[in-house]
């Protein structure tokens, strides 16, 4: 028996889709080790790894297996990977064979991809389809990335910002930068810390974005929080503005900004037009923030489309390519 998987190895997540049951899973990229790192035993993975950082004794590590959207410690990576699995995938004597597509960032090295081939086969995908977090992306966003008509997308990752144009199922021109939500994170950290003398958690940082974040000057709005004043080295409490938000990671936007219209600067008048008419499509989880749309559209005097379902647009163009063998067939045909 051969199980269709559609995954996303993100820095900061990973997702995975099965053909008539949507995503499955989608779960922090960590895992926690305990032990000696010669004779480390898997402790916990996914939410429960993530749970554990910052407070962890020595015996016991946690580790982000990929960096700047690449696979950065393969073993880690195989052993969270092969985990997952283990909790969508149903057993079988001999095991199931898998036939996946994996989203890959754009431009991989030889050595890069292989380090991608050697994870996917030690966990048991036997027939691994790669194609590119931006195409994949434009699929999930439903940009009709198969038509000779030009599209943009920018993929604002948790370890980096793919941009791409893409026409016929394949990219025609685009760049990346390492620009991410986990930059962000410890940017807006590293801020709090500055202005307030206050330490706060990884969860607690992405409370804040997600309940008050926003690229609006907005002194109002704000939000109680829990950290160490460092200084006293004791427990406080705080209360952390929205304007605090926009002045720590505005800079990081406006630099997608800038390299978005780097891409548009260098196309030629149909593909210019094409995207004119269009807009500027925008996926990934760091895209949700309020404002990023009016951002951009200052910025570039272009529309923007920031997709609902941005964070999940990857491993949802994956999945439809499974559902979708014409498109698969075409996206694949840009390869040969």
């Amino acid at each position: 028996m051969t199980e269709e998987l559609a995954i996303s190895l993100g820095t900061s997540n990973t997702s995975i889709f099965m053909p008539g049951n949507g995503i499955v899973l989608c779960e922090p990229s960590v895992v926690a080790y305990s032990g000696d790192p010669a004779a480390r035993r898997i402790k916990a993975v996914g939410k429960e790894a993530a749970a554990m950082e910052g407070r962890t004794s020595d015996r016991i590590t946690v580790i982000r297996p990929l960096e700047d959207g690449l696979i950065s410690d393969a073993d880690a990576c195989r052993d969270m990977l092969n985990a997952f699995l283990l909790k969508v995938v149903r057993p079988g004597v001999f095991g199931p064979r898998i036939r996946a597509i994996v989203g890959i960032p754009v431009g991989l090295s030889m050595e890069e991809r292989r380090i991608y081939d050697d994870v996917l086969a030690k966990v048991g995908v036997t027939h691994a389809i790669m194609i590119e977090n931006a195409i994949l992306a434009a699929i999930g966003a439903g940009m009709p990335v198969h038509t000779h008509k030009s599209g943009l997308i920018a993929d604002i990752g948790g370890g980096m910002t793919e941009i791409a144009v893409i026409s016929l199922g394949a990219i025609v021109n685009g760049c990346s930068i390492n620009v991410g939500g986990d930059m962000m994170d410890k940017a807006l950290r590293d801020f709090i810390m500055g202005k307030y003398d206050l330490d706060v958690g990884t969860e607690t940082i992405k409370r804040i974005k997600s309940r008050i974040g926003s690229l609006y000057s907005n002194d109002k709005t704000g939000l109680q929080v829990s950290g160490t004043d460092i200084s006293a080295r004791s427990p406080a409490n705080f209360r952390v503005k929205a304007t605090d938000v926009m002045e720590a990671l505005m800079p990081y936007y406006l630099r997608i900004a800038d390299a978005i219209d780097s891409i548009l600067q260098v196309l030629p008048p149909e593909t210019s037009a094409d995207i004119g008419g269009d807009g500027i499509h925008v996926t990934g989880g760091a895209s949700k923030i309020l404002g990023l749309d009016k951002l951009f559209f200052g910025k570039l005097n272009l529309p923007v489309i920031v997709h609902d379902d941005a964070e999940y647009a990857t491993v949802l163009g994956g999945g439809k390519l499974l559902e979708n063998s014409v498109l698969l067939g075409e996206v694949l045909g840009t390869r040969q």
